[in-house]
């Protein structure tokens, strides 16, 4: 097919699956860094997973300052909503809450308890 003019990426999709082959891939540190936070989530599918978790070992060596500001920032971070908030800032005080009064759902409810480790 490449003989015919066909461009090697579109030419690849003839191949059977057992075929190896390469590819470049040109990315800068920003979306690379998404990139590897969709993949290395716990839901990712396990190759992936894996895939990830080794770039992440290279990215470690090459920037590690990037990576330590990645890892604290992203990957071992947790988003709370605005309700979320409200519940925790009554809990500091030392009031009593519950899931009910809170107006939270029960995953995201036992999502905040997880994350506060109640």
């Amino acid at each position: 097919f490449i003989g015919q003019g066909l461009a090697r990426e579109i030419a690849r999709t003839n191949l059977m699956l057992n075929y190896y082959t390469q590819f470049y891939w040109k990315i800068d540190l920003h979306n690379l860094l998404h990139f590897l936070k969709l993949r290395a989530d716990k839901h990712a599918q396990y190759e992936m997973r894996v895939y990830a978790e080794v770039m992440l070992d290279i990215i470690k060596k090459w920037v590690p300052m990037a990576y330590g500001a990645f890892v604290e920032y992203c990957l071992e971070s947790v988003c709370i909503s605005k309700t979320g908030l409200e519940v925790v800032r009554k809990l500091i005080k030392g009031e009593n809450v519950t899931r009910g009064e809170s107006g939270i759902g029960k995953r995201e409810w036992d999502e905040l308890m997880f994350i506060l480790d109640k």
